[in-house]
């Protein structure tokens, strides 16, 4: 079990290290932009900058064109050699200090005016870094300091996922005569981050705010902890209910906002699905219950919860830890 719980940790903090999700990154222009429009906001000539977790430095190039005298750009992968790269090709040396190392082995020689970080995962906190994000502040922020982003909210709504509803159908038909009903059995004990094309319409009720969290005044106690919620929606009209949809929308230190949300500018992060066993139709009026839990696993991961009871039918529980353990002993 402890060599399976290691290759879980390589995956989760190794996977920024491979240039190909940072390729994704890049390309979305909705982020990449958003985080521009801050920086240009917020730094101010002279002003010594944190970017946390920097991956190829955009940030940070970001924050030095904004003006900023000074600025660590800390990535503990080797992509860091992308950034160092990145930074000289646009004529930043003087400015961008690339710090390949985990951030709490970091001892910086100043306080900073501004902490910058893409820490977001699709519901904000489950990639982990909001603990660190904190720790970073409470070592380097400077009085007066900001950080971008500012809150950041979570939201949940029921959801028609077609894409994924075929999915299922198609493994439990039995293709070529195979029963391969056990990967949909798997899979809806799975959240997955999809890129499925949602509307408004999509959505089985109003999607409501889980959890939100200001980095400036969230305390580590709260930020290493259990993030849970229990919400009761109400169909808004008749469908096909696959499961649930997140989100976050993060405040952007300027007046406007980054959101992944159903409906918005497309972005990178597309929403995250918490699947039910099997698709079920709901009518208007219908009760929808959820309750669910993201626990801060490994660095860069966490692990989820989440049960659900429709109108009066039975609770269904799903747990992708324990899940995942099933799929190791197989």
């Amino acid at each position: 079990m402890l060599d399976a719980c290691l290759q879980w940790y390589d995956l989760a903090v190794s996977r920024y290290g491979e240039l190909s999700i940072h390729r994704w990154m890049l390309r979305d222009e909705v982020r990449n932009e958003a985080y521009r429009q801050a920086l240009l906001h917020v730094v101010k000539p002279g002003h010594v900058v944190l970017d946390m977790g920097a991956g190829t430095g955009i940030l940070s190039i970001f924050a030095a064109q904004a003006g900023a005298r000074k600025v660590y750009a800390v990535e503990r992968t080797e992509v860091a050699a992308v950034a160092r790269r990145m930074v000289a090709s646009n004529g930043y040396d003087d400015h961008i200090e690339v710090i390949q190392a985990d951030l709490e082995d970091v001892d910086l020689p100043e306080k900073v005016d501004v902490i910058v970080s893409e820490w977001m995962g699709g519901l904000g906190v489950d990639e982990n870094m909001l603990a660190p994000l904190v720790m970073a502040r409470d070592r380097w922020l400077g009085p007066g300091g900001t950080m971008i982003p500012g809150r950041v909210t979570a939201i949940l709504a029921p959801a028609s996922v077609t894409e994924f509803d075929g999915a299922l159908e198609y493994w439990r038909s039995r293709p070529h005569g195979v029963d391969m009903s056990v990967i949909a059995n798997i899979t809806t004990h799975e959240t997955f981050m999809t890129q499925a094309y949602l509307t408004l319409p999509d959505l089985v009720a109003e999607p409501q705010a889980m959890w939100s969290h200001d980095p400036h005044t969230c305390s580590l106690e709260e930020a290493d902890s259990s993030f849970q919620t229990k919400l009761t929606f109400e169909a808004v009209n008749e469908g096909k209910l696959s499961g649930f949809v997140g989100w976050f929308t993060a405040e952007m230190s300027n007046g406007r906002t980054l959101t992944s949300a159903v409906g918005a500018a497309h972005t990178h992060w597309g929403r995250m699905l918490f699947p039910l066993d099997h698709p079920i139709e709901v009518v208007a009026g219908t009760p929808i219950h959820v309750e669910l839990h993201c626990d801060p696993s490994v660095p860069g991961s966490c692990e989820f919860y989440w049960a659900a009871r429709i109108g009066d039918g039975p609770l269904e529980e799903h747990d992708t830890r324990h899940n995942r353990q099933r799929t190791r002993q197989r």
